[in-house]
């Protein structure tokens, strides 16, 4: 039984007595949708307490069900290229049913991947849609919204989107995949990172075709007057080119910062960072980091080495890249993220509610800040300490180790007059004291530097 048809014809659908599930109105004030599904006429994913779960609009249940049930589909969970669907149908006001999903990453959204990320995900993507198409399948909604990152792979997280292959459907979908997945690598690929991660973000548009006509691609058109055996050969094609695509710019400033710039020597501050940061780890009811800052993840691997859940973040997208790499290397769950700690990704959609911002998101026990602070406070950032303890504390449930660089390691050309009263470690501690019940400013490291840890007590002294 490898086909829909068969099954139809020969399988019973898997959930039992679907007429008696509650069906009624959708009622959006007891429904907090996930991303923009609520436009998704067929299946939208919500969230119930912490978890994502699929719900199946009417009157689509008893053709899910079917699909659900194809061996490729159960293939497919296996391989991570599926999210899977943690027990049988329950009931949910205006649903024919839903399922809680088998796991629920942490939400990196598309425009926050780097470019290797976003390649690696449109290669997922691709793989998973040349797998259904064996079967007579294809995704109706292949948006990146519904493909979430894991901590080691991208996996598509809306398995109501399955639906029978015809020309029709693969059109507008790869018209999605086009504008979310292809045309931004091409721009990426001729230089142009910035421009792609501003048009991508745009979570209905993406980048339309007029945007890259001198970037087009032969091997990337698709025409829609093609038969449906030709769909294996696009996709075939694509996933070879896009692995050829060069997403990999002359690296940046601080791209080798810790290959050459770090003393781990005793005393130092970067081996002072990394026994602080173990120290804190002892305590159980540390879960969750956010490295702000990350450059290239050592500290977040640090923690992950050590079971933590870890979003490591930085705003450029060459070292969020390498931490990608780094992490996947030595098979090592890491939630890498683009992410400019003076502009965080804001909420959007009514309310704020369809997007929420990475201040929500990204929020975690812990928040490692080194070697950042005093990068916001001088050059072209220009924040005060106090907007820096706001900013730390708007990620943090409980938790932040805070770097402190002391005036003789500021570039002398990027130093601020208005600075000379207020730069001190005493008063950054201030700031963060009003922000967090207790804040331990620690003995400083042989260069100066100095460590502040802030939490709900006194640790570390």
């Amino acid at each position: 039984m490898n086909t829909v048809e068969e099954i139809r014809a020969d399988v019973a659908p898997s959930i039992p007595n679907l007429s008696a599930l509650d069906a009624s109105a959708l009622d959006s004030s007891n429904v907090h949708y996930y991303a923009r599904s609520f436009g998704d006429p067929m299946a939208r994913l919500f969230w119930r307490e912490d978890r994502l779960w699929l719900g199946i609009v009417p009157p689509h249940g008893r053709a899910f069900s079917e699909i659900a049930d194809l061996p490729v589909v159960n293939e497919l969970t296996e391989d991570r290229l599926l999210v899977g669907l943690r027990g049988p149908a329950q009931s949910h006001p205006g649903f024919d049913a839903a399922y809680p999903l088998a796991s629920t990453p942490r939400i990196i959204y598309w425009h926050e991947w780097s470019p290797k990320m976003l390649r690696a995900a449109a290669l997922r993507l691709i793989t998973l849609l040349e797998r259904l198409a064996q079967y007579g399948l294809t995704l109706r909604n292949p948006h990146p919204w519904n493909l979430l990152y894991d901590g080691l792979n991208f996996v598509y997280m809306n398995p109501g989107s399955i639906v029978p292959m015809d020309v029709e459907t693969f059109t507008r979908s790869y018209e999605k995949i086009s504008r979310f997945f292809i045309r931004p690598l091409l721009l990426i690929e001729n230089g142009m990172t910035h421009l792609a991660q501003r048009l991508v973000a745009d979570p209905r548009d993406g980048v339309p075709a007029e945007d890259t006509k001198r970037l087009r691609r032969d091997w990337a058109t698709w025409d829609p007057k093609s038969e449906a055996k030709q769909i294996p050969l696009l996709l075939d094609r694509l996933a070879m080119k896009v692995s050829c695509l060069n997403l990999s710019p002359e690296g940046g400033r601080w791209i080798d910062y810790f290959a050459t710039d770090c003393d781990f020597s005793s005393g130092s501050s970067w081996s002072r960072k990394q026994e602080v940061l173990e120290r804190l780890l002892e305590d159980k009811e540390i879960h969750s980091i956010l490295d702000l800052g990350a450059n290239t993840g050592h500290y977040g691997r640090v923690a992950a080495e050590r079971g933590c859940e870890v979003i490591a973040a930085d705003f450029d997208p060459v070292l969020v890249d390498a931490i990608f790499e780094e992490s996947r290397n030595r098979g090592l769950s890491l939630y890498p993220a683009t992410l400019d700690f003076s502009h965080p990704t804001p909420a959007q959609g009514v309310n704020g509610a369809w997007f929420p911002s990475a201040g929500q998101r990204f929020e975690s026990d812990l928040v490692l800040c080194f070697a950042l602070s005093h990068h916001m406070v001088f050059g072209k950032y220009r924040l005060d300490f106090e907007q820096v303890a706001r900013g730390v504390r708007s990620f943090s449930r409980r938790w932040a180790l805070v770097e402190y660089v002391e005036r003789g390691k500021i570039r002398p050309k990027e130093w601020r007059p208005d600075a000379d009263p207020w730069y001190t470690a005493d008063h950054f501690a201030d700031a963060l004291r009003r922000h967090f019940p207790a804040v331990t400013v620690l003995a400083p490291a042989k260069d100066g530097r100095r460590l502040l840890v802030c939490g709900p007590e006194r640790r570390l002294a």
